[in-house]
């Protein structure tokens, strides 16, 4: 009893790490609808028509990214994804030091059901705990074509994707746009565009007079070529976090079964 009561304890541990996935993708969410203000910003003035001339020739309303915004939530997305990975290495190892094995593995992953017994990391957990290799293998198939959500879970941080995590961001709406130009009112307008650069809003021969109750959303998708291309990445990793989630609950329940 006293061991079972220490792999949940342990257990704990696990899920505190996809509690830290979780808040990386709140943070995903809080960034970017609104957007940040800290990373971009809304300039309203003089402006030119062309570079090169000596003096303001008319006046501009412009959006302009203050830093590499796919950069900035590329960094929040790997840092879910780690922590889901290492919940996960978190489990097998506790299930282990629960039958007294305490031996450093990696929670084990393929492209394939059929080539998971022969990856590299299932052979040591065979050899200490043959039945949670063979409840990973039977019950919880972490492979691509079996369980693509916890396969990803797994295989971004070991196969050092970076790539993957650095989305695409795009600009969907400036939105409660309110403005005046002379006697002409632009009010609750919206304007799409690159988020990862400088857009052009307005442009007049008359100062713009505007408001201060704008906001700027974005969608954030995985990138071309990534495992989830196009899909959005707050839904696709509140989905890995929550399949993670049921995986750390069903392995619990058979390691604290199996001990006693």
């Amino acid at each position: 009893m006293a061991q079972a009561m220490t792999a949940s304890n342990r257990f704990r541990r696990a899920k505190l790490k996809v509690k830290r996935a979780n808040s990386h993708i709140s943070t995903l969410i809080r960034d970017s609808s609104p957007l940040s203000k800290s990373l971009y910003e809304i300039t309203n003035g003089p402006t030119r028509s062309i570079a090169l001339l000596a003096r303001p020739d008319g006046y501009g309303l412009s959006y302009r990214s203050k830093e590499p915004i796919a950069d900035h939530f590329g960094v929040v997305i790997g840092d879910a994804v780690n922590n889901l990975r290492e919940a996960l290495d978190y489990s097998i190892n506790t299930a282990l030091e629960a039958i007294g094995q305490p031996k450093r593995v990696h929670f084990p992953f393929s492209e394939r059901w059929q080539d998971l017994k022969s990856s590299h990391y299932y052979a040591p957990i065979e050899r200490a705990f043959p039945e949670a290799a063979n409840f990973i293998l039977e019950e919880i198939k972490p492979c691509r074509d079996t369980n693509l959500p916890l396969w990803a879970a797994a295989s971004l941080c070991n196969q050092n994707k970076h790539n993957d995590f650095i989305p695409t961001v795009s600009v969907v709406t400036v939105e409660n746009i309110n403005a005046r130009i002379g006697t002409t009112v632009m009010q609750n307008s919206s304007i799409g565009g690159n988020a990862d650069g400088y857009m052009k809003i307005i442009r007049s021969d008359q100062p713009i007079i505007m408001d201060g109750n704008f906001s700027t959303s974005v969608e954030i998708t995985f990138p071309q070529g990534a495992i989830f291309e196009s899909e959005p990445v707050v839904s696709t990793l509140q989905h890995m976090s929550e399949v993670v989630e049921q995986t750390l609950d069903s392995f619990e329940y058979f390691v604290t079964q199996y001990i006693k």
